[in-house]
This record gives C-alpha cells, sequence and structure tokens, in this order.
C-alpha cells in the first residue's frame, strides 16, 4: 500500500469507525435522538503560483486525502517546511523551481508519515519535478518523502540541462549547494530519476537509504566528482536503463580519497573520468562497470611527488569487472606520473582498446603506462582485446623498456589480438609506431 493510500484509508477507518459509533449509539438511546452529523473529506487546498515568495509551512490536514494542488512551475523563494504526512499533487508539468538562496528548504516526512509529491494523474513523466537552482542552507533536507510521476519535461529550457524528477543545479563561483536526501523514493519518472551531474566537490551533499525505480531512463546522473556519495544503502534497480551514469562533467577527483561501492546496478561511464593531484580512488570488490566507446580512467600527475593513485581492488569472489557498453570497444586504463601503490587485483577487463582522447592515443593497449608508473597487476584477466594488455610509451624507441615499476603476477589472457604470452601481451611505442 502507498502511503497515500494509507492517508485515504485512514480517513476511511476514522470515517466507518464514526459511522459504526453512531449506529450503536443510535440504537442504544430513543428514536427522538438525532444523529451526529458525519465526517467530511476535503478536497485539497490550490496553492497559487506566487504563493512560495514568503516562508510558508505545509501541514497535514488528516480531513485531506491530498492536502495541496500545485497547478504551475512555481518559483520558491523563501523558506519552505512541509511536515508529515503531507500529499500534495502537482498538474501536468507543474513542479517547484527552488530558488532560496540561503533560505531553508525542509520535506521531512517519518517512516509512519512519509510525505507524498504526485500528480493530479497517476502516469509516468505527468508533472515536471522539483529543481533546486540556487540551495545554499546546510539544513535543506528531503528525508522520509516520496516523489512519483514526475519528469514530464526538462528541468531547463537551454544548456546545461538538467531533467530527471529531482536535479540539483551545479555552481561554480557562487556559494555551494547544500542538501541531504535520506529515505527518498523516486519513482515512477518520465526520465532520469535524479539529475546529480552538475554538482561539483564543494557541494555539502549527502544521499541514503533512497529507492529509485520504474523510471523512463537512468536512476541517477552524476559527475566523476561526486559519485563516492552513492552507496549501497540505496536501490537503483528496475528503472528503463539500470546504470549509475557517469557524466563527462566534473570529471576530476582531486585533492580526496574516495571508493566507489559496488551497487545493485553497474556504473556506466560516458566519457574520461581523472585521478588527478591528490586524489586517490579506489573501485571495491564486487563493482561492475561499463564504458561508451570514448569512456576512459587516468591517474595522472603533472607535478612532483605525484601524490595520486587508482586502486582496483576485488576479490576471488567479487571481481572488478570492467567491459564495453552494448559490446562495443572503450578507452582503457592510463597511468601516467604516479609513484603512489596502483594495484589492480582480482579484475577482469574486457574490451579495452587502448584508445585515450584526451591524449589523442589510440590502439594500444588495455593499461597504458606513461613515465614508469608504480603499477602491481594480479590475478585479473584479460578478454576480448582489440590490441595489446599493456602498452608502455617509449615514443620512437624499439627497445622493450625494462619497467621496474611494473609487477605482475597470475594473470590470465583470453583472446587478446596484438603481443604474446611470454611478455604478459605488453606492447610499446606510441600510437604510431608500435613494438614488437
Amino acid at each position: 500500500m502507498t502511503p497515500r493510500s494509507y492517508k485515504k484509508q485512514q480517513a476511511i477507518i476514522t470515517l466507518f469507525g464514526a459511522f459504526a459509533l453512531f449506529s450503536f449509539t443510535l440504537s442504544s438511546c430513543s428514536k427522538d435522538d438525532g444523529p451526529e452529523p458525519e465526517e467530511e473529506l476535503l478536497p485539497p487546498i490550490e496553492l497559487a503560483c506566487d504563493y512560495f515568495s514568503e516562508n510558508r509551512v505545509l501541514t497535514n490536514d488528516p480531513q485531506r486525502p491530498v492536502d495541496y494542488l500545485i497547478s504551475c512551475w512555481a518559483n520558491v523563494q523563501g523558506s519552505l517546511k512541509i511536515e508529515p504526512g503531507v500529499v500534495i499533487e502537482f498538474e501536468n508539468h507543474a513542479g517547484l523551481r527552488v530558488n532560496l538562496d540561503n533560505n531553508v528548504f525542509e520535506i521531512k516526512g517519518t517512516a509512519s508519515e512519509p510525505v507524498i509529491l504526485t500528480g493530479t494523474s497517476k502516469q509516468k513523466g505527468y508533472w515536471r519535478g522539483i529543481f533546486l537552482t540556487e540551495a545554499y542552507n546546510t539544513n535543506n533536507i528531503i528525508a522520509h518523502t516520496v516523489i512519483e510521476y514526475a519528469g514530464s519535461q526538462n528541468l531547463t529550457g537551454s544548456s546545461p540541462i538538467y531533467e530527471g524528477s529531482l536535479a540539483l543545479r551545479g555552481v561554480s563561483s557562487t556559494t555551494p549547494q547544500a542538501l541531504t536526501l535520506d529515505h527518498v523514493e523516486i519513482s515512477n519518472g518520465g526520465s532520469v530519476g535524479l539529475d546529480f551531474h552538475g554538482i561539483q566537490t564543494n557541494a555539502t551533499v549527502s544521499v541514503s537509504n533512497l529507492v529509485i525505480t520504474g523510471n523512463d531512463d537512468v536512476p541517477v546522473k552524476v559527475s566523476a566528482e561526486m559519485v563516492h556519495i552513492f552507496d549501497n544503502t540505496s536501490s537503483y534497480s528496475g528503472n528503463a536503463s539500470d546504470f549509475l551514469n557517469i557524466t563527462t562533467s566534473n570529471y576530476q577527483i582531486k585533492d580526496k580519497t574516495v571508493a566507489w561501492q559496488k551497487l545493485d546496478v553497474p556504473y556506466l561511464v560516458d566519457g574520461r573520468v581523472e585521478v588527478a593531484e591528490g586524489g586517490h580512488l579506489t573501485i571495491e570488490a564486487g563493482v561492475e562497470m561499463e564504458f561508451k566507446s570514448g569512456g576512459h580512467i587516468m591517474a595522472s600527475g603533472f607535478l612532483p611527488p605525484y601524490n595520486l593513485s587508482l586502486k582496483i581492488q576485488g576479490t576471488a569472489a567479487e571481481p572488478v569487472h570492467l567491459k564495453a557498453h552494448n559490446g562495443t570497444n572503450w578507452g582503457g586504463l592510463y597511468y601516467s606520473f604516479t609513484q603512489e601503490n596502483n594495484i589492480i587485483d582480482y579484475a577482469i577487463i574486457e574490451q579495452a582498446k587502448g584508445d585515450i582522447p584526451s591524449g589523442n592515443i589510440q590502439n594500444t593497449g588495455a593499461i597504458y603506462m606513461h613515465a614508469d608508473p608504480r603499477l602491481t597487476v594480479s590475478n585479473t584477466t584479460f578478454k576480448d582485446l582489440p590490441n595489446y594488455a599493456f602498452f608502455a610509451y617509449t615514443g620512437a624507441s624499439s627497445n622493450q623498456p625494462p619497467l621496474p615499476n611494473l609487477v605482475r603476477t597470475s594473470n590470465s589472457y583470453i583472446n587478446v589480438a596484438k603481443g604474446n604470452s611470454g611478455t604478459g601481451h605488453l606492447g610499446w611505442g606510441s600510437t604510431n609506431n608500435q613494438y614488437p
């Protein structure tokens, strides 16, 4: 039973109880006693388009199965608090554009009385959604809330495009955005569930215990900088495209240590992910990742002491699986000027072509190495590779490089097109001059 149905049923039970009590009283009293009036179910309160220009609190009325009705793309400028049990219905293409600067935005239900945001028609993509454009207060929260049947159209009309049932705009030159999502269900939307592709590392954003399901696109779009906020306390399955989509915006992981956890859906990488100075990324056991044709991960330093690392740490029972999206090819892994302890252990690397668009590198190896990076690769399967498994940049030199920082143990090679088992399918040279 949905929370909205629960509220309706509670009202009906209340009426039924009142009716039963009335019948009992009637049978116990004289015929001259008049009947008590029945409790009336009330219609929703329609909120004007300018209603949210000042501070507002929306409260639950048990006599209203639906508490409020919104029929426009309303601009929220004052503080807004929505209390437990409130049900709001939105007309077609209506929604909330939240532009409240440092005022507080609080939608806070409870486990027993969630807040319900829904459409007047229960069909996918009926109302527009919620778009937070300027929301800086660190107390901003959406908790124990259901957002359903939204995503009727994009939340912005021009680039950058934000879409979905709920989106938070990325900002760079102003105060960082802030939002906490806890126990939020985003379901039956007409496009993306949650759009976080624009937010950057300075944002104060956290998510936990989400259920994102039944939407007509991916459950989540997010920048590489902020992928780590999504963890396995949440469920992302049951959508038209079941991937956590890592977009091309804000692709650097810099000056922080993060981990990408195993989720109930794979990650989908659109383009470049770069671990830069001070960045440390661990891809944990059981993670599945798919890459579009230009997708790749770089661990690349530019200035000493080259303090950065990329670790892919699977287990025998739960290897990390990296492969091409839709069975084509993807770029691969790139290591350069990193003297940290980079590790690839218990991984399966398939269909990596060795194309790194950001370096104009083509047709090299699944793992491309520049400037003798420190790297240990063990218990890893290289499979269905159109070029080499490993490729070391040596420029025009045809001599096999010594690679003192590369350690390889217990790896296997299946259908690797170039190189040989004696060298571990190692190639060297450059894009235009490759050996052996």
